[in-house]
């Protein structure tokens, strides 16, 4: 099903990308054409545009070229003193030229020392005239220049903006002798482009190939005199003297524009026009913004079509699926109570027998001489205790095993158990602890986190035969829905992750699926119950935790623990057991267990340990001494028990004896002290099979903490 469902997905996501792809690459490629159909729309206007001011300034400069003419015929081979002694004269001569055409500003005969002879503007010469300091008249001086066209300058007779055009006079004795200047107004050119540009931001400029600029409009702001030497327009003059087009940012005003510029063929001119590229991006956009009124509703429509259909294609496969963890999740339920209730119907009387196998080996041996009979106690005992860690593990998976959870700080757990490791793996296993700064507390039972921890370490030993390393990582970390939604009773939330990862063998996917299923191993026959990961599983989901594990043939394993996030201070640790003897100090104890054999065995050892023994088989029993007034000091029963379970008669002997001390003891619990796999709060419990030295320190304790903490 998983198959078809992701086969489907795929297929609906390709339409969903197509649904968007392609709508989208065509609108991009008409998106492109349009734009350069756009910018070629701006160059044939910038064309006809530059067409329209070489013809302006083409015939502004023959006026200036007929001025040049007109001088060079008034003047002649006069001396500067001959045009002096008829200075009025030429003065109207010239004043008719510079009338005749808008274009000329003034003529100017200028002596060869730079002081005006005549000037066509103002009569007489004032004193003292000089433009030897000009551009027009020091290009000139040492060689002839030609027509030369200067800079926008400033008059000092009009005070005017002006540019000069220069010409040398005829040469006297082969030596130089002044110039004839021609003075144009750049308002000529700026008010025709003004007229020309109207209501469109198109900008328009005459300027000198140097990159000066004679005249421009707008006109440029503050003192802008020139184009920057590395500005767009004049790296394009440098590499297109003849004309051509540019888009660039104009270095007058900082505002970006597409160039067309063109030379006139007149002392180095230049016209260009521009138009900003926003006004050409705009008329783009506009033109781009009609197509999409149409096809964003279209493509809208069809990806929302699509969208439907993954959404009812996942609501469709998400049903079919959530049946089918849920069909799996009673099976599984069913199998975990089937094997619970095995466990648990067999562990009660199961430990009460190994209690009494193991507790009479322990007297048995006190008696023992010989080495041989010793060797064989030794190897029972050993057979009876490994029962007994099989017993527990069986309640560990099926989440019988009763927990006593407090708040932890795990680093610190794992720091305190890291020698325990290391000396578990060897020293052919390197082990390395990385602990997570700020790590969240947990509520857990440490000396089952301590087992868990143990048994992946022991798993992570056996995957490294050759030697390697593990790694203890814990960090922070948050579940969200869609990775909870995919595991069965884990809810969204913050946890503590604890990783623990080896370099070792790995596992194949179908060694994964199965890993957690109890008496399942990989290992040889002998070398392991297939219970470790098992007994990891349950602790993991009796603290409503999470485990995962992650691997790879050859690349090595990684088990991931997950712990709910626990509010609130790490919990203290009593440091006052095993203080002074554990022997009895003549106190009273009453025991309640209905299988003889364990209630003799209990007994014997107490009486042993020099304490003083009331035995009842049953809650009957003990309530009928209760009421003739027998006085003990501590209670010590069993859990079930005929008639009133343990946990009722406690609750009896605390209503009628407030303050005494009572111990539990268990091989299965069910619900009577232990809810949801946790102890009840301020609960002794010791478990079965009883152990000697496991009992004496657990009443011994007990019996010395102060009344009303238990």
């Amino acid at each position: 099903m998983r198959a078809r469902r992701d086969a489907a997905l795929r297929l609906l996501k390709t339409m969903l990308v197509a649904s968007i792809v392609i709508p989208v690459a065509i609108f991009w490629y008409a998106s492109w054409i349009n734009y350069r159909s756009a910018f070629g729309h701006a160059d044939e206007e910038l064309k006809a545009s530059l067409n329209i001011l070489s013809q302006q300034s083409s015939g502004i400069f023959q006026s200036v070229e007929l001025a040049f003419t007109a001088a060079d015929a008034i003047i002649g081979d006069l001396t500067d003193e001959q045009i002096k002694a008829s200075e009025q004269t030429l003065h109207s001569q010239l004043n008719k030229i510079e009338k005749s055409t808008t274009a000329i500003d003034a003529i100017l005969i200028v002596d060869k020392n730079g002081h005006t002879v005549i000037s066509s503007a103002v009569f007489p010469i004032p004193a003292g005239l000089s433009v030897s300091d000009r551009d027009y008249f020091r290009a000139q001086v040492e060689k002839d220049a030609g027509t030369y066209v200067g800079a926008a300058l400033q008059s000092r007779v009009r005070n005017e903006p002006f540019f000069g055009v220069s010409r040398r006079r005829p040469l006297r004795d082969g030596q130089f002798n002044g110039i004839v200047m021609v003075s144009v107004a750049p308002r000529i050119f700026s008010d025709f482009y003004r007229e020309l540009a109207a209501e469109t931001t198109g900008s328009f400029t005459l300027s000198k190939s140097d990159g000066a600029i004679l005249a421009r409009y707008p006109t440029p702001p503050g003192d802008i005199t020139h184009f920057r030497p590395d500005s767009g327009f004049m790296l394009s003059i440098v590499d297109h003297p003849e004309g051509g087009f540019v888009t660039t940012t104009h270095s007058a005003d900082d505002v970006r524009r597409r160039f067309g510029y063109r030379k006139l063929g007149y002392a180095d001119l230049y016209v260009s026009a521009g138009l900003q590229v926003n006004t050409i991006m705009y008329g783009w956009m506009r033109l781009m913004a009609s197509h999409l009124i149409f096809g964003i509703p279209a493509t809208l429509l069809l990806v929302g079509l699509v969208l439907l259909a993954m959404r009812r294609t996942r609501g469709l496969y998400a049903e079919s699926e959530r049946r089918e963890l849920a069909e799996q999740a009673l099976r599984q339920s069913q199998k975990m109570e089937a094997v619970g209730q095995l466990t648990g119907g067999v562990a009660h009387d199961f430990n009460n027998l190994l209690t009494i196998i193991i507790g009479n080996i322990g007297i048995a041996k006190r008696g023992v001489v010989e080495a041989r009979a010793e060797r064989a106690l030794d190897n029972a005992l050993v057979g009876a205790e490994r029962a007994a860690q099989l017993t527990q593990r069986l309640l560990a998976f099926s989440r019988r095993q009763p927990l006593n959870p407090r708040v932890l700080d795990v680093n610190k757990l794992i720091l305190t158990i890291s020698d325990l490791l290391a000396r578990t793996l060897g020293e052919n296993i390197k082990l390395e602890t990385i602990s997570g700064a700020g790590l969240w507390n947990v509520e857990a039972d440490a000396s089952e986190m301590e087992s868990t921890l143990l048994n992946l370490a022991l798993n992570a030993r056996d995957a490294m035969p050759e030697g390697g390393k593990l790694t203890i990582e814990t960090s922070n970390a948050y579940l969200d829905d869609e990775y909870c939604g995919q595991q069965e009773d884990l809810k969204p939330g913050q946890y503590v992750l604890v990783a623990i990862s080896d370099n070792g063998s790995g596992m194949t996917a179908e060694t994964i699926d199965h890993a957690f299923e109890p008496f399942f191993t990989t290992k040889e026959a002998g070398k392991g119950t297939g219970l470790g990961l098992s007994q990891v599983y349950g602790f993991m989901k009796q603290s409503n935790g999470h485990v995962k594990i992650y691997s790879e043939p050859g690349e090595g394993t990684t088990v991931k623990l997950y712990f709910p996030r626990r509010e609130g201070d790490e919990a203290a640790v009593s440091g006052n057991e095993q203080v002074g003897s554990e022997r009895g100090r003549d106190e009273t104890i009453l025991i309640v267990e209905d299988d003889d054999g364990v209630r003799q065995y209990a007994s014997e050892i107490l009486r042993d340990l020099s304490y003083q023994i009331i035995e009842a088989k049953d809650s009957a029993t003990a309530l009928r001494l209760l009421e003739a007034d027998k006085k003990f000091d501590l209670l010590l029963t069993d859990v079930i028990l005929p008639g009133k379970n343990g946990r009722e008669l406690a609750t009896e002997v605390e209503r009628r004896r407030p303050g005494t001390k009572i111990i539990f003891m268990t091989g299965y619990s069910r619900n009577a002290i232990v809810h949801h796999g946790r102890l009840d709060p301020g609960t002794a419990l010791i478990q079965k099979p009883l152990i000697e030295r496991d009992l004496a320190r657990k009443i011994r304790q007990l019996l010395d903490t102060p009344s009303g903490g238990k």
